[in-house]
């Protein structure tokens, strides 16, 4: 028989692997549902206008064209298409979503990455309140602890801090550009030249230290209160540190801060937070404030607060236990179908032996390490082992 391959970046998902996927997922359902969210499913395609936000080509999106030739892409992420789908649904905001699905980018070369990954996710909408935010960091801590994770850091930023602080010191909108560009990718000798026109000015002493303002809330804190921000951008460390602190008062976390990365997703507006775990480069967890959602599907823009959860990512901790079950058999004969089905109902962990016979039945039994039962004339079991 011809051996036919997947398609690069893709997995099947079987055994132990598969059984820890649904656990996770069962569980966290479990949480954001007794928490009265209300789950939404999109589907897989939706047309390309709903990643305006996004360079689809940069993103090495897959696309397709449907019967009326109109360009349709297998979703990139999945907070857009709650936006499309709170256009395209007339209801009564606030609201608390949550969801669970697959969405696609096509990995880089050798990068060892997956082209097809399991999110689910948390969209807080309609609420304006830094009590959203607090929602989601207490949904990290308490999802933290359901499935078992080592001490997290929780690192904290906000996508609204560059443009404040470069705002401040020039009207090019070119020049604000690249040196974000440098500062996020860490190209120092670059950013160093860019950043050197200011040398006279009040804030040259932070832009100075601007690239390495990422690590420890104290260690951040302590090097930004020895220089002089901007107003606009002394306000947001103000809000920043306000959520550290009480981040802090919750248990088995570490409270990160980093003002030089660049935020999830470009569509975020204020505070931003990642979670990881110590020796794992990617997070588990990464959301914010976007209160422009729904700004590419009607005029009325909402507030929101939304979280990702890599459910990938998670599996691959195998910090939930899960174990190969063992189940006791019954055998029947195919004339006993309406007893069995009684006798299943009375004992639903017993598994059906489909062996051709007893003795077959009986060696499957042993090797399992189960016992077999059977029925007796009466329709009652009785060890067969």
């Amino acid at each position: 028989m011809h051996k036919v391959n997947l398609p690069l970046g893709t997995r099947d998902e079987f055994g132990i692997r598969a059984r820890r996927k649904t656990k996770l997922i069962n569980l966290i359902e479990e949480e954001l549902q007794a928490r009265h969210y209300m789950k939404v499913a999109t589907p897989l395609l939706e047309y390309q206008e709903v990643f305006a936000d996004f360079d689809l080509k940069q993103l090495r999106t897959y696309q397709l064209l449907d019967h009326n030739n109109e360009t349709v892409v297998l979703r990139p992420d999945l907070t857009l298409p709650i936006a499309r789908f709170l256009s395209a649904n007339n209801l009564k905001l606030p609201q608390k979503f949550y969801y669970v699905g697959d969405h696609f980018k096509i990995a880089p070369p050798l990068s060892g990455r997956y082209n097809q990954l399991t999110q689910a996710g948390v969209e807080m909408v309609g609420y304006a309140s830094n009590k959203a935010e607090c929602e989601c960091l207490l949904l990290i801590n308490r999802l933290s602890h359901c499935l078992r994770l080592n001490k997290i850091q929780l690192e904290l930023g906000d996508a609204r801090f560059a443009d404040s602080v470069l705002a401040a010191i020039t009207s090019n909108e070119k020049l604000k550009t690249q040196i974000k560009e440098a500062l996020y990718q860490k190209n120092l000798p670059h950013y160093q030249q860019l950043i050197a026109p200011f040398a006279s000015q009040a804030v040259a002493p932070f832009l100075k230290i601007w690239p390495r303002l990422f690590g420890s809330f104290e260690q951040v804190y302590q090097q930004l209160t020895a220089v002089e921000l901007p107003d606009a951008a002394n306000e947001i460390f103000r809000e920043i540190t306000q959520f550290a602190v009480w981040a802090q008062k919750l248990p088995d976390q570490q409270i990160m801060l980093d003002l030089s990365t660049a935020p999830p997703q470009a569509y975020y507006t204020g505070l931003t937070f990642k979670v990881f775990m110590q020796d794992i480069p990617d997070y588990l967890f990464s959301g914010g404030r976007y209160d422009k959602l729904l700004k590419n599907f009607q005029a009325q823009l909402e507030p929101a607060v939304g979280m990702g959860i890599d459910i990938d990512l998670l599996v691959d901790q195998k910090t939930l236990i899960t174990t190969d079950e063992k189940h006791d058999l019954l055998f029947f004969e195919p004339e006993q179908l309406a007893q069995v089905a009684k006798i299943c109902q009375t004992y639903p962990e017993l598994e059906l032996s489909l062996a051709d016979d007893l003795r077959h039945a009986q060696r499957n039994a042993r090797n399992s390490q189960v016992k077999l039962y059977r029925l007796t004339a009466k329709g009652e079991l009785e060890d067969a082992t």
